[in-house]
C-alpha cells in the first residue's frame, strides 16, 4: 500500500473518490434542510473527518507545495481558534460552542479539499460533481411539489417555493452556488458528452426549481456572478454556448413558474387553480431538463467528429460576445426609458428596502424592493461591531442583542443576516482580519494564476470557480448561509481549489515532504478536536429529539437529563426540562431548570420571561413582575412581555390594596 501511495494514478483516484464523497453528502445536506441541524451535519462531518484521517495515514498532507496554500490555511485556522476562543466571551456559551464547532468542520473542509486538489484531484470532476449533486435533488423535488403543497403543505408559504431546505432563500442558494460549474463542464471539449448534456440538464433544472422561490437575493447574487463568469472565464463563447440554452428555457418557462406564486400567494389552501399551475411548472420544468440535455449530447458528439479552425473560434467569440454587449447596451437604455436615471433608481430601491415596501409583488415578487427587515437586523449588527470592535459579541450570540438594540419588530431572529457583519459583530476586528484574509488570500491567488500560468481551460476552471464564489458571497451578505452547510460547503471546496497550485505532482517529494511527520501530528490533532467538539453535540441532539418523540413525561426527562450531560451550556434544554417538569407537577425541578435557563443565557429576555411565567402561574405575582421587567429590558419592544408585566403589576397592586385594609 505504500508503495501505491506513491502512485500518481492511484492518488487521484483516491482523490476522486473523495471529492464525490463530499459532494454527494453535500447534496444530501441540501435534501435535509440544507444541513442546518446537527444531527444531519454531524453526519457530514465525521465523514470529512474520516477522509482527513485517511489523508493523513496515506501522508497526502504534505501535498499543499504553495506557500500562499499554507498561508490561506493558516488564516482559517486562526480564525477557527478565534471562533473557539470567542466561547470565553460569549453570554450563551453553549451557541457558541456550537457555531465554533461548525467553522472546525468548514476548516477541515477545507484542509481535506486542498489536499486532494494538490494530490492530482481533477478540477473538472470536482466541479462536476459540485454541480450535478443539486440537480439530483431539484430533480427530485420537482414530483412532490403538488404533494408538497397539498399533503404535508410545507413545501410552498405564501406562494414561494420552501422545498426541502426548509427556507426558501436557502433552497434557491443550494440550487444555484454551482450554476457555474455546471455551465463549464457543459461547455467543456473535454467532458464526456454524457456528462456535459447531463450536466447542462442539472443546470436547467436547478435555475427553474429556484426561480419558485421567488428570491431576490438569488436574482442580485445571480445577476453578480454571471458577470463574474463572463468577465474571468477563459472559455467565453463556450460558456455562452452552454448558458444560452439553459438562459433560454428559464425565461420561456417563466410565466409557468411565476404562475405558481401568483396561484398560491394569497390562498390558505392550495385549490385546483394552483395545483394546475403546480402541474404546468413540473412539465414545464422536466420539458427544459430533456431538451437541456439533448442539447448537450448534440453539441459534445458533434465536437467528437468536427473541430473548427481557430480562426473561425475566433470570429465565432467576436460575434457572440458584440451581440451579447449590444443587447446589454439596449437593456441598459430600455431601462433608463423605464425608471429614469439608473441613480435616482438605485436610491428609491435602497429607501423601499430599508421601509420593507413591497409593492410590485402583486405581479411577482422579484419586482419588490422591500427588504424584509434586513436593515434593522444590519443595523444592530453594526452597533455590536462598534460597542465590542476588538472581540465582537461572541460567536452565535447576535440574537439575545437584537432585542435588545432593534428599533423596529422583525420577528423572530437568531441571525444578522449579512455574512460580514456577522463575522465582525460576533468575531470582532481580529475575527474579521483572519476570515476576509482568507478569502482575499485564496480569491488572490486563483487571479493570479489565471492572468499568469493557466491555459484557457484552467482559466475556464477559474472563472466557474469566482462565478460560484461570487454567487455565494454576495447572497450570503444579505442572508445566514454560514450556518447552512448544503450553501457553505461547496465554496470552501472552490476556495481550497483556488488557492492550490493547478500542476500535478511530478515527482514523490512533491508530494511526501519532511515535513510530513508534523503534519500528520497537526491532522490527527484537529481531527480529535472536531470529534471531542462534536459527538458530544451530536449525542445530546440525538437524546433531544427522542425525549420530543416520547409520549411519557418521565421518559422525556430522562432523556433531556442525558442530553444535558452532553451538551450542558444549551439553555434551550433547560428550559425544555422546565416545561417537561412542570407538565408532570414537579415544581422543584421546574423551578431549577428555568433558573439554569437563566444562568446560561442572563442576556436573552426569553428566559427570563418564561421564569415569570412559571412564578406568575405559581401565584407569586412579585417574583413575576421582577422578571417581567428585566425581560422587557431586554426586549423593550415586544408587546405581550409589557402585557405580562402590566398584569403582574396589576396583581401586586391588588394584593397590596387587600393588605391595607
Amino acid at each position: 500500500m505504500y508503495k501505491l501511495t506513491r502512485s500518481g494514478s492511484f492518488r487521484r483516484k483516491i482523490a476522486g473518490v473523495g471529492m464525490v464523497c463530499v459532494a454527494g453528502m453535500n447534496a444530501w445536506l441540501g435534501y435535509s434542510f440544507g444541513g442546518y441541524y446537527i444531527g444531519d451535519w454531524g453526519l457530514f462531518a465525521f465523514l470529512v473527518v474520516v477522509l482527513f484521517l485517511v489523508s493523513v495515514g496515506l501522508g497526502f498532507l504534505g501535498g499543499m507545495r504553495s506557500r500562499v496554500a499554507v498561508a490561506a490555511t493558516t488564516l482559517f485556522l486562526g480564525y477557527t481558534a478565534w471562533t473557539f476562543l470567542s466561547i470565553l466571551w460569549s453570554a450563551n456559551r453553549g451557541d457558541a460552542w456550537y457555531g465554533s464547532s461548525l467553522t472546525l468542520v468548514y476548516l477541515i473542509v477545507f484542509w481535506v479539499a486542498a489536499t486532494l486538489a494538490a494530490v492530482g484531484l481533477s478540477r473538472r470532476l470536482a466541479l462536476a460533481a459540485l454541480s450535478i449533486g443539486p440537480g439530483v435533488v431539484a430533480l427530485l423535488t420537482v414530483p412532490m411539489l403538488a404533494s408538497g403543497a397539498t399533503e404535508n403543505g410545507n413545501f410552498f408559504l405564501d406562494g414561494r417555493l420552501m422545498g426541502p431546505a426548509g427556507y426558501f432563500n436557502a433552497q434557491a442558494a443550494f440550487l444555484l452556488v454551482s450554476f457555474w460549474s455546471g455551465i463549464y463542464v457543459a461547455g467543456s471539449r473535454r467532458v464526456n458528452p454524457l456528462l456535459r448534456g447531463l450536466s447542462l440538464s442539472s443546470t436547467v433544472v436547478c435555475l427553474e426549481v429556484a426561480i419558485l422561490t421567488q428570491s431576490r437575493g438569488t436574482a442580485v447574487a445571480f445577476a453578480a456572478s454571471l458577470l463574474v463568469f463572463f468577465l474571468f472565464s477563459g472559455r467565453r463563447l463556450r460558456g455562452l454556448l452552454a448558458f444560452a440554452p439553459v438562459a433560454g428555457c428559464a425565461v420561456f418557462a417563466f410565466s409557468d413558474l411565476n404562475e405558481v406564486y401568483l396561484q398560491l400567494r394569497l390562498s390558505e389552501t392550495v385549490t385546483g387553480a394552483g395545483l394546475d399551475a403546480i402541474d404546468r411548472a413540473g412539465t414545464v420544468i422536466l420539458a427544459s431538463a430533456v431538451a437541456a440535455a439533448l442539447y448537450g449530447l448534440a453539441w459534445g458528439f458533434l465536437e467528437r467528429s468536427w473541430r473548427p479552425t481557430a480562426s473561425l473560434t475566433q470570429a465565432a467569440g467576436v460575434v457572440c460576445l458584440s451581440a451579447v454587449a449590444l443587447f446589454s447596451v439596449a437593456l441598459f437604455f430600455v431601462a433608463v426609458d423605464r425608471v429614469g436615471s439608473p441613480v435616482d433608481f438605485v436610491q428609491e430601491r435602497w429607501v423601499a428596502f430599508k421601509a420593507n415596501d413591497t409593492s410590485g409583488q402583486d405581479e411577482s415578487r422579484y419586482l419588490s424592493a422591500s427588504g424584509s427587515g434586513r436593515y434593522v437586523l444590519w443595523e444592530v449588527a453594526w452597533r455590536d461591531f462598534t460597542e465590542n470592535p476588538v472581540a465582537g459579541v461572541g460567536t452565535h450570540n447576535y440574537e439575545s442583542t437584537y432585542y435588545q438594540y432593534r428599533t423596529g419588530v422583525s420577528g423572530w431572529v437568531r441571525q444578522p443576516h449579512s455574512l460580514g457583519l456577522e463575522v465582525l459583530s460576533e468575531r470582532g476586528v481580529i475575527g474579521g482580519l483572519f476570515f476576509f484574509g482568507f478569502l482575499a488570500t485564496c480569491v488572490g491567488s486563483g487571479l493570479h494564476k489565471r492572468f499568469s500560468q493557466l491555459n484557457p481551460e484552467g482559466k475556464g476552471q477559474v472563472g466557474a470557480m469566482l462565478a460560484c464564489l461570487t454567487y455565494w458571497f454576495v447572497h450570503s451578505s444579505a442572508e445566514w448561509f454560514w450556518q447552512i452547510p448544503a450553501i457553505t460547503v461547496p465554496a470552501i471546496v472552490y476556495l481550497a481549489m483556488l488557492v492550490v497550485p493547478w500542476s500535478r505532482p511530478r515527482s514523490e517529494e512533491d508530494v511526501f515532504r519532511p515535513l510530513d511527520r508534523p503534519l500528520r501530528l497537526a491532522g490527527v490533532g484537529i481531527s480529535a478536536l472536531a470529534l471531542i467538539a462534536i459527538s458530544p453535540l451530536f449525542v445530546s441532539s440525538y437524546y433531544q429529539q427522542k425525549a420530543g418523540a416520547e409520549n411519557n413525561p418521565w421518559v422525556s426527562l430522562g432523556y433531556l437529563e442525558r442530553a444535558q450531560t452532553f451538551d450542558p451550556l444549551n439553555p434551550a434544554l433547560a428550559r425544555e426540562e422546565g416545561d417537561t417538569a412542570y407538565s408532570i407537577g414537579d415544581i422543584p425541578r421546574a423551578s431549577e431548570s428555568y433558573a439554569r435557563a437563566v444562568a446560561l443565557n442572563p442576556d436573552h429576555y426569553a428566559n427570563y420571561s418564561v421564569l415569570g411565567g412559571f412564578h406568575e402561574r405559581l401565584g407569586d405575582p412579585e417574583r413575576a413582575l421582577e422578571l417581567y421587567r428585566r425581560a422587557e429590558e431586554l426586549n423593550p419592544l415586544d408587546e405581550e412581555i409589557r402585557q405580562a408585566a402590566e398584569r403582574a403589576r396589576a396583581e401586586v397592586e391588588a394584593r397590596q390594596n387587600v393588605s391595607l385594609r
